[in-house]
Parts: C-alpha cells; structure tokens; sequence
C-alpha cells in the first residue's frame, strides 16, 4: 500500500516564507513612495477640482461664488494655517468672501494627512473668488505648492491658478518656486 500524502513540508513551508519575507522587504519601500506621490497627486486635483466646481458654481448661479481656506467646523473661512486644513466652496451672495447670512456652503473638502503642507503665494494664500463672469479676485498667475514630509522633492506638486480661475497641476520645481510655501 502506497503513501499518498499531500501538502508541504516544514522545509518547504519555511521557504516559501523565507522568499515572501524577501519579497516584501523590497517592495515595501517602493510602495510607500507611491501611496505618497499618489496622496500628493490625488489632493492636488481635487484643489483644482474645486476650483472648477467654484467658477461654474459663479456662473450658473450669476453671483459670486468662494473658495477658501476653512474653520475646523467647516463653516467659516480662516486666515491661518495653510490649504491643508481643507477648503469650503460657497456662495458669496455679497462677494466679501466672508460666510454671511444667506450664503450657502456648496462643497466641504476634509483636511488633508497630517504629513502634508499646502501654501499659496499672497494673492492665493487664503482665498479666491469667482465672480459671474468667471474672473477672479487675483490680480495675477498665482502659485500654490503641495509638499508632503519628503520637503520639496521631486514628488511636491505645483498648482498654477491664473486670473481667468483656471488650474493646473504640474511638477513643482516647474513653477518657478525652490520650496514649499
């Protein structure tokens, strides 16, 4: 009578171990740059996303429409901080970019990991705003920087905003600027 057994060993168990614990010592690595650069990436877009949303949002509505850096409520625009903190897009009915009595928060965007920073130069640092034409309230191509814990390396993106609200996400050393802001 004849053994028929199935299954592994413990040597070959131990193996196959051994070469999925080599395996994922070399990918490991690798895939934590991509959860970053895709982090960096994903949260850029949706800036640009927004501020799509905003001029839009200006033009259907034929008023004003805000975007901003937000209160931690979700319900008011700040000045400290930086974008990382999140955004709210709302409807300015009186283009003060203050969050008054009848105007409406449209969209509510949640802070972003903790191990982001993302800072605009002066015309973009706090807030923009679309008006029914479309413009906006910079007076001038505008930058915004988005860095994670790696600083600016090659994986930190750049957001340029011109005066016509249009966005565009590209490498940030391809903005001109040498760190985050």
């Amino acid at each position: 009578m004849g053994t028929d057994s199935r299954g592994f060993t413990l040597l070959e168990l131990i193996i196959i171990i051994g070469i999925l614990g080599m395996t994922m010592a070399f990918a490991a690595p690798g895939l934590s740059t991509m959860i970053k650069n895709n982090r960096i990436s994903s949260d850029a877009n949706d800036f640009v996303a927004a501020l799509q949303f905003a001029k839009g949002e200006a033009a259907s509505r034929t008023n004003w429409v805000t975007m901003c850096k937000k209160n931690a409520a979700g319900t008011a625009c700040v000045a400290g901080g930086d974008w990382q903190q999140g955004w709210i897009v709302f409807s300015d009915i009186n283009g003060n970019a203050a969050v008054d009595a009848g105007d409406t928060v449209l969209l509510n965007h949640e802070a972003l990991h903790a191990s982001i920073t993302f800072g605009g130069t002066a015309g973009i640092a706090n807030v923009v705003t679309y008006r029914p034409s479309g413009t906006t309230s910079i007076n001038s191509t505008e930058i915004l920087i988005i860095c994670d814990d790696r600083d600016f390396a090659d994986s930190a993106k750049g957001i340029l905003v011109t005066i016509t609200g249009r966005g565009a996400v590209m490498k940030a050393t391809d903005t001109g600027q040498g760190a985050c802001l």
